[in-house]
């Protein structure tokens, strides 16, 4: 007779068994559909592993509970998940690869009989989902998915004859088991590193994990917008990167070195550096041709040691009176050595983040228009409710044109030898009304807002540049899902942004967002109707209402005594 076992005790035994390589004790948290082990730092082992155990199947199990009992036994997973594939008849167990896909979840999945005999469905609300290389892709809130599952008798006992690569993981358990690793890039002039965001499992193999995501390339929304050292055909020699007193070596094949050049591996070795430096295991790397020191010569004069999270200066600037200002703490400075702008009634002004070059737009968010370094002004582009300037670190400032057909607008520093204005490629906005765009400080990606029949957009594309860095379209963009309404997002650092709405009656909560999967809900502000803050230690965060501007310290809001309008940081 088969005997029936509630979901919960089930998942309670899988937890009970967990093996944290220690002999301390943890609680189980009572507040989640699906229960799990409570991790510290004194749980993990001396290698870095997290490990959970899971009990494998057991005589007389239901088909049912097979199904049900294989999702959790995807917390183990040793030896390629080895007690995952006795659920499995022995054919599936050979071919299916438990590493290439792992959904999170956020509620007890179901597990319902399928339309045929001896099939089972598994509906998800999924979370996210991770790929080999270590890209999430997050689900806007309550995605479902649905995985369908046969089973056969194997010597009298249940096991699953097909089913979808990959595992499944409930959000609790995912961030023991798995952390983010951060990638390194670089933009076309390597003069920054470009931050990129993966998510690895914590066991031992996450160093060479990371290099050969590394070498395969970037996330599909940096395809294009970054560079790398590393040629393509770059590969390791053995899928391991050994690390011994805190010394990792990185074994890559003689392919990898070909053509390359003193200032190439001299740029490749920063960048494993920069990559493999954000483990707490790795103080230096060593780079090896098959096993032989590649040695590191005198520093190439080409050679620039990359900016990591560039930070834009910390003056802002701001409208008084129709003509702008720098605000830089509580000093607040009228801008010298331009002309008579008021007849302009400046509005939204944005600086460069390197020399000294302005951009506004007129009172009815028509004209755009650009201070060049002499203090002259004059507008470079036309439309309707044109979007707030963003100046990047190539010359060019942007803007959106939501006329009847949404362009993206992108203006030369250099307007005689460029030309006056480049509409941008940027098919994923038709039809969109864009209320927001903000350049990174390296250049390599925009943070866009939009809206489509009635639905909010947020997201980072990276930017698309010829030879000479002139813009010319996007990458496929990389979905953000905030909690708070959103009109407005800002850059906080390079892997962090912040976004928020504006209302003149009504309280507004920003939200601090970061691709490390960390989230900040700040203090809700009544009547805010912009917000300012860029990448840098010690940037504060500033919030505009109708009749006050107010500076973030902490989670609060503290008036300011200067009032000023539209404040924005360099960028």
């Amino acid at each position: 007779m088969t005997r029936q076992r509630p979901w919960t005790a089930r998942m309670l035994a899988v937890l009970l068994g967990a093996v944290l390589v220690l002999t301390g004790c943890s609680g189980i948290p009572r507040n989640s559909p699906v229960q799990s082990i409570e991790l510290d730092g004194s749980n993990a082992a001396e290698n870095g592993d997290v490990q959970f155990t899971a009990p494998g199947p057991t005589e007389g199990d239901s088909a049912r509970e097979i199904v049900e009992d294989f999702i959790q036994a995807g917390v183990a997973a040793q030896d390629d998940y080895k007690v995952a594939r006795e659920y499995l008849t022995p054919k599936q167990s050979g071919i299916w690869k438990g590493s290439v896909r792992t959904l999170v979840y956020d509620d007890r999945p179901s597990v319902i009989p399928g339309a045929r005999a001896d099939t089972y469905t598994i509906q998800l609300e999924v979370v996210s989902e991770i790929d080999a290389a270590g890209n999430m892709t997050e689900m806007p809130p309550h995605t479902t998915r649905a995985l369908d599952v046969s089973l056969e008798k194997v010597d009298g006992q249940w096991r699953i004859s097909q089913l979808p690569d990959g595992i499944m993981l409930d959000t609790a358990n995912f961030t023991h088991l798995f952390a983010p690793q951060t990638l390194y890039f670089y933009d076309v002039s390597f003069h920054y590193a470009v931050p990129d965001v993966r998510w690895f499992p914590t066991r031992t193999g996450v160093a060479a994990a990371m290099v050969e995501a590394l070498l395969a390339g970037p996330a599909d929304y940096l395809e294009n917008a970054v560079v790398s050292a590393f040629p393509s055909g770059s590969a390791l020699v053995r899928s391991s990167v050994p690390i011994e007193s805190q010394r990792a070596t990185v074994d890559l094949s003689s392919a990898t070195f070909l053509d390359s050049t003193e200032l190439s591996r001299q740029q490749m070795q920063q960048q494993l550096e920069l990559t493999l430096g954000g483990l707490g295991s790795v103080r230096s790397v060593v780079m090896t041709d098959e096993q032989s020191e590649v040695k590191a010569g005198p520093k190439d004069p080409e050679f620039v040691v990359a900016e990591v999270n560039p930070a834009v200066p910390d003056t802002q600037i701001g409208v008084v009176d129709h003509a702008l200002y720098y605000l830089k703490g509580k000093s607040l400075r009228l801008v010298g050595g331009i002309g008579d702008i008021a007849g302009y009634h400046p509005r939204l002004p944005a600086m460069s983040p390197l020399g000294n070059r302005y951009a506004f737009l007129n009172g009815s968010r028509t004209s755009l228009v650009v201070v060049d370094e002499d203090g002259g002004s004059s507008v470079v582009a036309t439309g309707k409710d044109l979007v707030r300037p963003s100046m990047d670190a190539h010359g060019w400032t942007w803007t959106v044109d939501n006329s009847s057909t949404t362009r993206v607008l992108a203006v030369p520093a250099d307007t005689a030898l460029n030309g006056k204005v480049r509409p941008i490629t940027a098919d994923g906005l038709a039809d969109s009304e864009v209320t927001s765009l903000r350049v990174s400080r390296d250049g390599t990606r925009a943070l866009i807002v939009s809206s489509k029949d009635g639905e909010t957009s947020v997201s980072i594309s990276g930017i698309l540049r010829d030879a000479d860095g002139a813009p010319r379209g996007f990458a496929p963009p990389k979905r953000i899902y905030p909690d708070v309404p959103a009109t407005h997002a800002v850059w906080n650092s390079d892997v962090s942004v912040i976004v928020s709405s504006t209302s003149t009656t009504e309280k507004v909560a920003a939200e601090e967002i970061s691709l490390t999967g960390t989230r900040v809900k700040y203090l809700p502000l009544l009547g805010m109707v912009g917000l300012s803050a860029g990448p840098g230690d010690r940037r504060p965060v500033y919030a505009e209402t109708k009749d006050n501007i107010h500076s973030r310290v902490g989670n609060s809001w503290h008036i300011m005594e200067d009032m000023v309008r539209d404040l924005s940081y360099p960028g």
